[in-house]
C-alpha cells in the first residue's frame, strides 16, 4: 500500500437500522433552475435531473446570464441601440448551445424551457430563485477559481447562503463516476452528532424517501494519535484505551440517531481521519454513494470563508452530486 493509500486506509465502524414504512410521493421539487455559464460541462447534470424527473416530474428552466452589454458603462453615439446590437449577438451565440442542453434532457424524458437575461450571474440566479418560484436549483460547477474568489464568494457559494431553496452542485470530478452512476439510491449525510437531532435530518430523510434511497449517516472523528498530551501545566498521560471509550460513545451516538429516522433504511458508519472532507469523500468512493448532503456553507465565521470548510471542500472535490440543505428550505 503506497502513501496515497495510507492516507485513505480509514478504521470504521458501521451500524444499521432497517425499516418497512415507505414514503409517500409529493411534488417536492416542480420547478429546478439549472444554472449554466456554458463553460462549466452542464452536460454532467443530465443523468442527476432525469433522475429527479422521474419522480417529480418538474419544469426544468435552464437559466445562463449573458454579459452582453452589462460590463459596458460608457457608450458613444445611440447607447441603447449599441447595447441592442451587443445583447442581440451574444443571445444569438449562446442560444444554439443551450438548446444542444434542452434537447439532450428532453431526449431524457425531462420537461426543459430556456430563460436568458443580461447582466451578473449571482444577482440574475437570485432574482429568478425567487421569481420563477425555484425549489431546487441545481449547479454544475468547477469549483472555486483560485483563492482571491474563494474569499468574494463563488456564484455557487454566493447561492448556497444567501437563497432559502436546496442547492444540488455536480462539478467536473463526477465525469469519474458518471456512466455507472443510475440514481439516488445510496445517501451519505455527514453528521456532527452534536447538532443533528432536528429539521435538517428530518429533510434528509424526507428527500431519501422522496426518491426511495437508504440513508447514511457518517461521523469522522479525529484519531487520537499519541498517549501524552502536552498542556501549559506540563505532560498529561491520556489512558491506554481512550480511543476504544470515543469509539464506543460515538457509536451509541449514531446508533440511537440512525434509530430516530423511521420512514427510510438508515445506517450509520464511524470513520477515524484527521481530515473530515477528505474521510468522507474516500468513504464516498469506497462505499458506490450516490449523493452527499451538506450542511450549508457557514458565511458568518471568518476562518471558514478564508480557509473553507468540510462542506465547502465537499462540494469541490466529490465525484458524486452534493446537496447542501437548510432547514425548512424543502416545501
Amino acid at each position: 500500500m503506497d502513501a496515497s493509500e495510507q492516507s485513505l486506509a480509514l478504521l470504521s465502524h458501521r451500524g444499521s437500522v432497517m425499516c418497512n414504512h415507505p414514503m409517500r410521493s409529493s411534488t417536492m421539487f416542480d420547478r429546478i433552475l439549472l444554472l449554466t455559464d456554458l463553460g462549466d460541462q452542464p452536460e454532467l447534470t443530465a443523468k442527476p435531473i432525469a433522475a429527479l424527473a422521474k419522480t417529480f416530474d418538474p419544469k426544468v428552466i435552464l437559466f445562463h446570464a449573458i454579459r452582453g452589454s452589462s460590463d459596458l458603462f460608457y457608450l458613444q453615439g445611440d447607447a441603447s441601440q449599441v447595447r441592442k446590437l451587443i445583447d442581440d449577438k451574444a443571445q444569438a451565440e449562446a442560444m444554439p448551445k443551450l438548446q444542444v442542453l434542452v434537447d439532450h434532457l428532453e431526449a431524457l424524458g425531462v420537461n426543459t424551457g430556456i430563460v436568458t437575461r443580461v447582466g451578473a450571474t449571482f444577482d440574475l440566479a437570485a432574482r429568478a430563485v425567487k421569481e420563477l418560484d425555484i425549489d431546487l436549483v441545481v449547479i454544475p460547477q468547477e469549483g472555486y477559481a483560485d483563492f482571491s474568489d474563494r474569499i468574494s464568494g463563488s456564484t455557487t457559494a454566493r447561492l448556497i447562503r444567501e437563497t432559502t431553496v436546496p442547492v444540488l452542485t455536480i462539478n467536473h470530478s463526477f465525469s469519474q463516476r458518471q456512466e455507472s452512476w443510475q440514481g439516488f439510491s445510496r445517501i451519505l449525510y455527514p453528521t456532527s452528532l452534536a447538532r443533528e437531532k432536528g429539521p435538517r435530518l428530518n429533510e434528509a430523510e424526507v428527500f431519501a424517501g422522496e426518491l426511495g434511497g437508504d440513508l447514511e449517516l457518517v461521523h469522522v472523528i479525529d484519531p487520537i494519535q499519541e498517549q501524552i498530551l502536552e498542556t501549559p501545566e506540563g505532560e498529561v498521560l491520556l489512558p491506554k484505551d481512550l480511543n476504544y471509550r470515543v469509539r464506543c460513545r460515538m457509536e451509541a451516538n449514531l446508533s440511537d440517531l440512525a434509530h430516530s429516522v423511521t420512514t427510510v433504511p438508515c445506517r450509520w458508519r464511524l470513520l477515524e481521519d484527521s481530515k473530515p472532507g477528505s474521510g468522507v469523500m474516500a468513504y464516498a468512493d469506497r462505499c458506490g454513494a450516490d449523493l452527499i448532503i451538506v450542511p450549508p456553507l457557514d458565511s458568518g465565521d471568518t476562518r471558514t470563508t478564508v480557509l473553507g470548510n468540510v462542506a465547502e471542500h465537499v462540494i469541490k472535490h466529490a465525484r458524486v452530486p452534493v446537496l447542501t440543505l437548510k432547514p425548512g428550505s424543502l416545501r
